[in-house]
């Protein structure tokens, strides 16, 4: 896949509806490459902004200040569900056939994809960013109050969205200490009590665990 047009173009959307964060004490954008993400961020006294991309066109552009996604400023933003919508509608199928295969041709359809319509689509996605800051515009002083709520409001529908998903069918979660030896930072899900059983007899490394049901309450192998 060509990435420099991809690149080019978001970084390019990105300075250019963003530019009028200098009014407001924000430093110029200082770029950072972390494994396959590109970070661009700026900052004033009380405000850091973060606008980042995977080197995939397939995948959203996601902007946060101070570590808050700022769509979560506007829940029901049409502009924004659209973004989501055309992203799927242009990427999904050949990015699955992708990760299926391997085979370089559905990079090629997705370049292909985005040469079409796919710079129009994210500037378009970006400007709407920009209008929502503007039109909360106290966000660049500090004020995260309307972006705690909703992101609370956000997690928790996540949350009992998953947790329907998971009694329905019927999950059982094993959560484990990995790096932490004073929590249970990590865990997996298995639809099969057996195959919990095999993973656990395959990681021999695993000592402290608990077994949850799909209630999440803790039960015994035993």
């Amino acid at each position: 896949m060509k990435l420099k047009g991809f690149y080019t173009d978001t970084k390019e959307s990105i300075e250019r509806h963003f530019s009028f964060l200098k009014a407001f004490g924000f430093s110029a954008f200082e770029e950072k490459q972390l494994a396959y993400e590109y970070h661009f961020e700026t900052k004033n006294d009380v405000a850091l902004i973060d606008i980042w991309f995977e080197a995939n066109s397939s995948t959203p552009i996601w902007m946060t200040v101070n570590g808050y996604y700022v769509d979560h400023l506007e829940l029901e933003n049409s502009k924004l569900k659209a973004y989501k919508v055309a992203l799927t509608e242009n990427y999904n199928k050949p990015f699955e056939q992708y990760l299926e295969t391997n085979q370089a041709i559905f990079l090629n359809q997705i370049a292909e994809q985005y040469a079409m319509n796919g710079k129009e689509i994210n500037d378009s996605y970006l400007n709407e960013l920009s209008e929502i800051i503007k039109r909360h515009i106290t966000v660049l002083s500090g004020n995260l109050e309307v972006l705690r709520t909703n992101t609370e409001i956000v997690q928790k529908a996540f949350e009992a969205e998953k947790a329907t998903e998971r009694i329905k069918k019927g999950i059982y979660t094993l959560e484990y200490q990995f790096f932490n030896t004073n929590d249970y930072d990590a865990y997996e899900e298995f639809d099969d009590l057996k195959q919990l059983e095999m993973y656990l007899s395959d990681r021999k490394e695993i000592e402290k665990y608990r077994i949850l049901d799909c209630n999440m309450n803790e039960i015994s192998l035993k």
